[in-house]
């Protein structure tokens, strides 16, 4: 599994109406408990999802460099 970071596209495999099929990722704050948000540009908006959550939300299919 590829670890999203900054800068990744991303599929979004679970999708609320409005956001899209793609999302680019803009953000990842997490703390000590493995907690978190990742943060993504989607259809002109900026969202979140949990960093738990990453796996079920996300795929990336172009990694930043």
């Amino acid at each position: 599994m590829v670890h999203p970071k900054v800068g990744d596209l991303v599929k979004l495999k679970k999708q609320a109406a409005g956001w899209g099929p793609v999302g680019l990722i803009t953000g990842i704050r997490t703390n000590d408990q493995g907690l978190g948000q990742v943060y993504l540009l989607a259809n002109g908006t900026q969202r979140a999802v949990p960093w738990l959550g990453r796996t079920e939300f996300l795929e990336v299919i172009s990694e930043s460099r």
